[in-house]
């Protein structure tokens, strides 16, 4: 798909072998309003038409064009559903593009999530699925079949539209399975057709959501809800504008801008003062340029936001995947039948998919910035100079992020994963250990592995930590109690050499009291302290451990 000026494709339309530059000059003057010369003609068709591979050459060949391969854009497609069974597909959803059916699904989307958020809940079909992980295949099924089902919204809005859609398939996006639908002749369609397309994924998974919740009211199976929440999350990630998804399509076709991604730089550039604005840049109409500078001033912090999350965050994420790796292979080992062991086996197989997603991201994202930089710095050795301090400076900034400080720990449970959980990361990367800090890792009770237990739950109060982690650690664990309760002290024996202190604290309805003890046996010293004020009750376990 090559995207032409009116009189450039004016002229390709009339070349067809054997007229002359004159006799195509003649004509497109003619249809074009302006004088246009044969030299002019000759001049477009070498320097414009030919490079595009539009025009053979003079002796009937073809110029080797350069492959694009975008960081972010879909790998190893391989087409599945051929275009005859794609369009008669696309003829028996025709009717949903409706517009009274189009109204009539979405408010039946507004009525079913004010039924299920507000009122139903799905906590009975989160408990019904962890009680019964095979469940987890079904939604996973669900999952891939709603995502089929997303592609096929793409081809009928395009096909409602009148356009022709072409093959359905499957493809690698970074590391992760994904569909596609060539729709590429939705171009020829005007905004309002495209936009229709581009939304038309989105829109087919609220008729799914609908679906789903027409078998639950059939069935009364209460796992079938989850789908619904997170085909709600499915939508909201498919409208992000930043990476190739239905967002930037969206965007695209809101502003006429069918490369936005290959405007960002020079737009960046044009701002600055004494920078010529790039040619890509002037042709913008002004409100599409001001469109675009807001997209780019929107999606370059956004990136860099993200992208440096997932630096500070992989230690965390290496160790959760390792964590559960052994947890899961223990339920292999455990297992009493084939099915058990399949269903382990296969969730095994997926924990390696995060890590090497973020190892593949970082290995092409670094090998292009530096390949770039380095390019770019050729025969200016001061430059030269200032990108290997800058590259030794990001090593040196990853090492200190990385290099096995504490931090290496498990996502434990109660952990939410916040945005403003993410900006307190960034604060404390001085301490070499943003994902998880020393304060941090005491109210998680050292979030300790649970695959050191033998896949089981780490029991509150006698959390350890692995011994290369116990030269100084504090674990912190809470649990309540109810009004006027006393919970005793606990007591824990160590090993020779160590010394451990117990504190508890408990709160009455009544009165405020306090009281400490301390003993000494053999090397262990060990204090109990209770403080009870009037307040709700709570119990707070603290053990610290040094040599």
């Amino acid at each position: 798909m090559i995207q032409l000026p009116q009189l450039l494709y004016m002229v390709a339309e009339e070349i067809d072998g054997s007229q002359s530059y004159e006799e195509i000059s003649r004509r497109v003057s003619e249809r074009f309003g302006r004088g246009l010369s044969a030299e002019n003609v000759e001049f477009l068709v070498d320097e414009k038409l030919r490079p595009l591979g539009v025009v053979a050459q003079a002796d009937g060949s073809s110029p080797e064009l350069k492959k694009l391969d975008p960081l972010l854009a879909l790998k190893f497609r391989a087409a599945l559903v051929p275009e005859g069974v794609v369009n008669a597909i696309t003829t028996i959803f025709r009717p949903l593009y409706l517009p009274p059916v189009v109204a009539a699904v979405l408010g039946g989307l507004v009525a079913l999530d004010v039924w299920l958020f507000f009122f139903h809940g799905i906590a009975q079909g989160l408990r019904q699925v962890l009680y019964d992980p095979a469940f987890v295949l079904l939604l996973l099924g669900l999952v891939i079949l709603s995502a089929a089902f997303h592609e096929c919204g793409h081809a009928t809005a395009c096909r409602y539209g009148g356009a022709r859609p072409g093959v359905m398939g499957a493809g690698i996006y970074i590391v992760w399975p994904a569909f596609y639908t060539d729709v590429t002749d939705a171009y020829r369609l005007g905004k309002a057709g495209r936009l229709r397309t581009d939304l038309g994924g989105v829109y087919f998974n609220v008729i799914f959501i609908l679906l789903t919740a027409g078998a639950y009211a059939l069935t009364g199976f209460e796992p079938l809800l989850l789908v619904i929440p997170l085909q709600h999350i499915e939508i909201l990630h498919q409208f992000l504008p930043f990476l190739r998804l239905d967002g930037y399509y969206i965007v695209s076709d809101l502003t006429g801008v069918p490369d936005m991604f290959a405007r960002i730089k020079p737009t960046l550039a044009s701002l600055l003062p004494w920078r010529e604005t790039d040619e890509r840049v002037a042709e913008l109409k002004p409100w599409v340029r001001g469109a675009v500078t807001a997209y780019v001033f929107t999606v370059i912090p956004a990136l860099l936001f993200m992208f440096g999350l997932m630096v500070i965050n992989a230690p965390r994420i290496f160790a959760t995947a390792w964590d559960s790796f052994f947890v899961q292979l223990h339920k292999v080992e455990q297992a009493s039948s084939v099915f058990s062991m399949g269903v382990g086996g296969l969730q095994m197989a997926i924990l390696v998919l995060p890590s090497l997603g973020i190892v593949v991201t970082f290995a092409r994202t670094g090998r292009r910035a530096a390949g770039a930089a380095w390019t770019h710095t050729a025969g200016r050795p001061l430059a030269r100079l200032a990108l290997a301090l800058a590259l030794a400076a990001t090593a040196a900034f990853a090492a200190f992020i990385w290099w096995p400080n504490g931090d290496y720990r498990p996502i434990q449970p109660g952990e939410k994963g916040t945005l403003q959980g993410a900006v307190r990361e960034l604060a404390a990367v001085p301490t070499g250990r943003p994902a998880l800090t020393t304060a941090r890792a005491r109210q998680l009770g050292g979030a300790p592995f649970a695959s050191a237990n033998g896949g089981d739950k780490v029991p509150s109060s006698k959390v350890r930590l692995p011994a290369e982690h116990q030269s100084s650690t504090e674990t912190v664990t809470q649990s309540t109690a109810t009004t006027d309760e006393t919970t005793p002290v606990g007591q824990e024996t160590t090993s020779s050499g160590e010394t451990t202190t117990t504190a508890t604290t408990t709160a009455g309805s009544s009165g405020s009291s306090t009281s400490e003890t301390t003993t000494s046996s053999g090397g262990v010293a060990t204090a109990e302290a209770t403080v009870s004020t009037p307040a709700a009750t709570e119990t707070l376990d603290t053990t610290v451990t040094t040599p």
